[in-house]
C-alpha cells in the first residue's frame, strides 16, 4: 500500500492532544489545579492574604497551562520544522515502513514501532514515546483501505 500526504497543523495538533493530554491523566490536573484553587480560596479567609494570593496564582497557571500547553507544543515544533511535515510518499509493506520526502528516505521495519494509536482523524504509530509516525485518514483512497490499513498495523504492531 502506498500513500502520498502531508501533515497539515490541525492533524499535527489532534497528534499533540491525543499523545501528550490524554483525556485522563488532563481531567485529574485539571481538577487537581481546581481542588487548589478552592483550597486557596478557603485559605484567603482564615490565613495571611498575600500567601493566599500567591497559592491562588500558582494554581490558576497550573489549571490555564493544562488548556495551553498542547497550542505550545504544536507551534513550537510544526512551524520550527516545516520540512518535516511536508509531502511524502509513504509505501506500507511486510516488511515494515519506507518513506521518502524532502528530507531524505527512511525505512523502518515493524520491529521497531512499539504500539500504535488511532484517533478520529489519525493513526498514530510509536516507536518510542516521543517518536511518532502520524498517517492522516484523509490520505486513504477509500473506507476499505483505512479498515485494511487498521487491520495490518493490529497485526504488525498492535496496540500493546
Amino acid at each position: 500500500m502506498q500513500l502520498k500526504y502531508e501533515i497539515t497543523p490541525r492533524e499535527h495538533l489532534e497528534m499533540i492532544r491525543a499523545v501528550y493530554s490524554s483525556s485522563g491523566t488532563r481531567a485529574i490536573r485539571v481538577c487537581l489545579g481546581l481542588l487548589g484553587l478552592s483550597l486557596g480560596l478557603l485559605s484567603f479567609r482564615y490565613m495571611d492574604h498575600s500567601l493566599s494570593v500567591v497559592i491562588i496564582a500558582i494554581f490558576a497557571a497550573f489549571t490555564a497551562v493544562q488548556f495551553v500547553l498542547p497550542f505550545m507544543i504544536h507551534r513550537k515544533t510544526y512551524y520550527r520544522n516545516p520540512r518535516l511535515f511536508g509531502i511524502r510518499t509513504v509505501t506500507f509493506d511486510d516488511e515494515g515502513v519506507k518513506s521518502d520526502s524532502e528530507i531524505g528516505h527512511t525505512e523502518k521495519p515493524w520491529s521497531t514501532f512499539e504500539r500504535f494509536k488511532e484517533t478520529k482523524n489519525l493513526f498514530l504509530s510509536f516507536q518510542t514515546k516521543d517518536a511518532i509516525s502520524i498517517v492522516p485518514k484523509r490520505a486513504f483512497p477509500t473506507q476499505e483501505a483505512i479498515t485494511e490499513f487498521r487491520s495490518v498495523l493490529a497485526s504488525k504492531i498492535g496496540h500493546r
